[in-house]
Protein backbone atom coordinates (compact mmCIF):
# COMPACT_ATOMS: atom_id res chain seq x y z
CA UNK A 1 0.00 0.00 0.00
CA UNK A 2 1.15 3.84 -1.06
CA UNK A 3 0.53 5.84 2.62
CA UNK A 4 0.88 9.35 2.85
CA UNK A 5 1.39 10.36 6.44
CA UNK A 6 0.42 14.21 7.50
CA UNK A 7 1.98 15.79 10.96
CA UNK A 8 4.03 18.51 11.25
CA UNK A 9 5.17 17.01 14.69
CA UNK A 10 8.59 15.10 13.76
CA UNK A 11 8.12 12.42 16.39
CA UNK A 12 4.65 11.57 15.24
CA UNK A 13 6.01 11.05 12.01
CA UNK A 14 8.31 8.49 12.57
CA UNK A 15 6.87 6.80 15.56
CA UNK A 16 3.57 6.30 12.48
CA UNK A 17 5.98 5.64 9.88
CA UNK A 18 8.22 2.84 11.83
CA UNK A 19 5.17 1.13 12.78
CA UNK A 20 3.44 1.66 9.14
CA UNK A 21 7.29 0.44 7.28
CA UNK A 22 7.22 -2.75 9.40
CA UNK A 23 4.94 -3.71 6.98
CA UNK A 24 7.32 -4.28 3.62
CA UNK A 25 4.45 -3.69 1.61
CA UNK A 26 3.51 -0.83 2.84
CA UNK A 27 5.75 2.90 1.04
CA UNK A 28 5.47 5.87 3.14
CA UNK A 29 5.61 9.60 2.14
CA UNK A 30 5.32 11.95 4.17
CA UNK A 31 4.07 15.21 4.36
CA UNK A 32 4.75 18.28 7.25
CA UNK A 33 1.76 20.93 6.65
CA UNK A 34 -1.58 20.85 4.81
CA UNK A 35 -0.29 22.34 1.75
CA UNK A 36 2.28 20.29 1.03
CA UNK A 37 -0.07 17.22 1.85
CA UNK A 38 -2.18 18.80 -0.90
CA UNK A 39 0.66 19.10 -3.35
CA UNK A 40 1.39 15.58 -3.13
CA UNK A 41 -2.37 14.15 -3.11
CA UNK A 42 -3.07 16.40 -6.44
CA UNK A 43 0.41 15.63 -7.94
CA UNK A 44 -0.98 13.50 -10.95
CA UNK A 45 2.17 11.33 -11.15
CA UNK A 46 1.60 9.93 -7.68
CA UNK A 47 -1.10 7.98 -5.98
CA UNK A 48 -1.81 7.06 -2.34
CA UNK A 49 -3.93 4.21 -0.65
CA UNK A 50 -4.28 5.67 2.22
CA UNK A 51 -3.70 9.21 3.93
CA UNK A 52 -2.80 9.42 7.47
CA UNK A 53 -3.90 13.12 8.33
CA UNK A 54 -3.24 14.99 11.86
CA UNK A 55 -6.09 17.61 12.13
CA UNK A 56 -4.01 20.60 13.70
CA UNK A 57 -1.48 21.09 10.68
CA UNK A 58 -0.02 24.45 9.90
CA UNK A 59 -0.68 25.96 6.37
CA UNK A 60 -4.07 23.81 5.81
CA UNK A 61 -5.00 22.43 8.65
CA UNK A 62 -6.35 18.38 8.33
CA UNK A 63 -10.08 19.52 7.92
CA UNK A 64 -9.14 21.43 4.85
CA UNK A 65 -7.64 18.77 3.78
CA UNK A 66 -9.72 15.97 4.39
CA UNK A 67 -12.30 18.58 2.85
CA UNK A 68 -10.17 18.81 -0.42
CA UNK A 69 -9.72 15.06 -0.55
CA UNK A 70 -13.28 14.30 -0.28
CA UNK A 71 -14.19 17.26 -2.76
CA UNK A 72 -11.94 16.01 -5.58
CA UNK A 73 -13.25 12.96 -8.35
CA UNK A 74 -9.67 11.79 -8.35
CA UNK A 75 -9.15 11.07 -4.84
CA UNK A 76 -12.54 11.11 -3.20
CA UNK A 77 -12.06 6.91 -2.97
CA UNK A 78 -8.95 7.49 -0.82
CA UNK A 79 -8.68 6.19 2.45
CA UNK A 80 -8.09 8.86 5.19
CA UNK A 81 -7.30 8.21 8.93
CA UNK A 82 -7.57 11.30 10.82
CA UNK A 83 -4.87 10.90 13.58
CA UNK A 84 -4.99 13.14 16.12
CA UNK A 85 -4.51 13.91 19.63
CA UNK A 86 -8.27 15.96 19.42
CA UNK A 87 -10.33 13.56 21.07
CA UNK A 88 -13.08 16.06 22.32
CA UNK A 89 -16.96 15.72 21.15
CA UNK A 90 -17.08 18.58 19.00
CA UNK A 91 -14.29 17.36 17.05
CA UNK A 92 -15.25 14.03 16.47
CA UNK A 93 -18.42 14.88 15.77
CA UNK A 94 -16.93 17.60 13.22
CA UNK A 95 -15.24 14.59 11.74
CA UNK A 96 -18.05 12.31 11.27
CA UNK A 97 -20.45 15.10 9.98
CA UNK A 98 -17.45 15.69 7.08
CA UNK A 99 -17.86 12.16 6.23
CA UNK A 100 -14.65 10.68 8.14
CA UNK A 101 -14.74 6.42 8.36
CA UNK A 102 -11.74 6.29 10.33
CA UNK A 103 -10.05 8.28 13.22
CA UNK A 104 -7.44 7.27 15.55
CA UNK A 105 -6.72 8.99 18.87
CA UNK A 106 -2.65 9.79 19.14
CA UNK A 107 -0.60 8.55 20.25
CA UNK A 108 -1.21 5.41 17.82
CA UNK A 109 -0.21 2.09 18.95
CA UNK A 110 1.14 -0.84 16.29
CA UNK A 111 -2.51 -2.91 17.11
CA UNK A 112 -4.67 0.11 16.31
CA UNK A 113 -2.41 1.27 13.27
CA UNK A 114 -2.77 -2.64 11.73
CA UNK A 115 -6.12 -3.18 12.63
CA UNK A 116 -6.91 0.34 10.82
CA UNK A 117 -5.38 -0.99 7.61
CA UNK A 118 -6.39 -4.52 7.90
CA UNK A 119 -10.18 -2.59 7.98
CA UNK A 120 -9.30 -0.15 4.88
CA UNK A 121 -8.16 -3.58 3.25
CA UNK A 122 -10.69 -5.52 4.00
CA UNK A 123 -13.28 -2.41 2.73
CA UNK A 124 -11.88 -2.47 -0.30
CA UNK A 125 -11.47 -5.94 -0.96
CA UNK A 126 -15.08 -7.53 -2.69
CA UNK A 127 -16.95 -9.72 0.08
CA UNK A 128 -16.47 -13.02 -1.99
CA UNK A 129 -12.50 -12.50 -2.20
CA UNK A 130 -12.72 -11.96 1.57
CA UNK A 131 -14.64 -14.58 2.86
CA UNK A 132 -12.44 -16.84 0.15
CA UNK A 133 -9.25 -15.09 1.73
CA UNK A 134 -10.85 -16.23 5.62
CA UNK A 135 -11.54 -20.01 5.15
Amino acid sequence: MKILIVDDDPVSRAVLGRIIEAAPEHQVTEAVDGEAAWTLLDDPARSFDVVFLDLGLPEADGFEVFKRIRGSPLLRSTAVVLCTAANDRATVVKAVGLGAKHYIVKPCTPEVVNTKLQQIRDSATPWPERRAARF
